[in-house]
């Protein structure tokens, strides 16, 4: 079973082009590619950019269909 937090929720984006789009200047410090962004995202509910946390009382959690996610979380990705 796959724990419910952030990274599983539609309305956490984690994709680094995403993120990249969303913060203009983030390429003059690095890339929202690069290893030191770790799993954080963007909450587009909360209008955040945080670590993935457990969502088990958000009241926004929406679990999304994401087989890379599911992958990466087997340690396959």
């Amino acid at each position: 079973m796959v724990e419910q937090n952030c990274r599983h929720c539609e309305r956490f984006v984690d994709d680094p082009a995403a993120i990249e789009r969303e913060f203009p200047g983030l390429t003059i410090l690095g890339s929202a590619y690069a290893s030191v962004r770790g799993a954080a995202g963007i909450c587009s509910e909360l209008d955040r950019f945080m670590d993935p946390a457990p969502a088990l009382d958000c009241p926004f959690y929406a679990p999304r269909d994401d087989s890379s996610t599911a992958a990466t979380d087997q340690g396959v990705g």
